[in-house]
């Protein structure tokens, strides 16, 4: 799913930005488009309030895609506008490696991935673990003949985002510097880990769709500069990622994203 929404980025991004293109060598209209609102395309990178058994996820393979449409609603005649919304938030994290501890060792677990344990709480463990039966891999050099090449949790929302903005120039948004600050309310449509991995010289994947405890609704805070179609953003998760005492070593993080938009007025 993330594959095909990031060829739609694609094609979305290289329409809006001709659509930018073409509005800075027009004049400006102040007429009401056929389709009032605007489409937003943001892309940002993830990280976590803390790191449970010493989490090392990827920066890059660690990102976000949310396809937005905010209705804009002007304040009277003022430079102040409120722009409500619906989109989809695309997450994923890419798990590359943490440590599992017990009475006399701390183990590591390169490329984990997260599944139950026997009282149903959420936790880390060795891919290869999971893709295969423990004790068919101590018959065999496994090392050898299985290789973990990545570890991925993807999370896809539909979010509703609530945005208040100040604009310096309200009649032509195209060319004018924005301040917003707005909330969130998304909820999980699904989440899965997905494993890519070598076997005998074959590269295989395999997908696992559970809730692995996660929270189903998010609550967000977030601010965006703006500097005629494009932004600066953050956006913080006000809650865990995971159910109280049900993640990670029963785990706070939350996470937050920085990133970019493009968006068409």
């Amino acid at each position: 799913m993330m594959r095909k929404a990031a060829s739609i980025a694609i094609v979305l991004t290289l329409i809006l930005t001709f659509n930018a293109i073409a509005q800075s060598t027009q004049a400006p209209k102040k007429s009401r488009p056929d389709i009032p609102g605007t489409f937003a395309l943001e892309l940002g990178v993830n990280r976590l309030t803390e790191k449970p058994n010493q989490l090392k996820y990827g920066f890059w393979g660690s990102r976000t895609l949310n396809l937005y449409y905010l209705y804009d609603m002007r304040i009277a005649q003022s430079k102040f506008s409120f722009h409500p919304g619906i989109g989809f938030g695309m997450e994923r994290f890419k798990l590359m490696r943490s440590e599992h501890y017990t009475a006399t060792d701390t183990i590591t677990y390169q490329n984990p991935t997260l599944m139950f344990d026997n009282v149903g709480n959420t936790v880390f463990v060795n891919s290869l673990n999971y893709i295969y039966d423990a004790d068919s891999l101590g018959q065999v050099n496994w090392v050898e003949t299985y290789a973990t090449r990545k570890s991925m949790l993807v999370l896809n929302y539909v979010d509703i985002p609530v945005e208040f903005r100040f604009s310096t120039n309200p009649d032509d948004p195209a060319r004018s510097f924005k301040l917003a600050v707005g909330g969130r309310v998304g909820y999980l449509l699904n989440a899965h880990t997905k494993i890519k991995y070598k076997e005998n010289g074959e590269l295989k994947k395999l997908k696992n769709v559970q809730d692995f405890n996660l929270n189903h609704l998010r609550y967000s805070v977030y601010m965006k500069v703006y500097l005629g179609n494009f932004a600066l953003f953050g956006y913080y998760n006000l809650n865990p990622l995971f159910e109280s005492g049900k993640g990670p070593m029963q785990t706070k993080a939350a996470s937050y994203t920085i990133g970019i938009s493009l968006a068409s007025f």
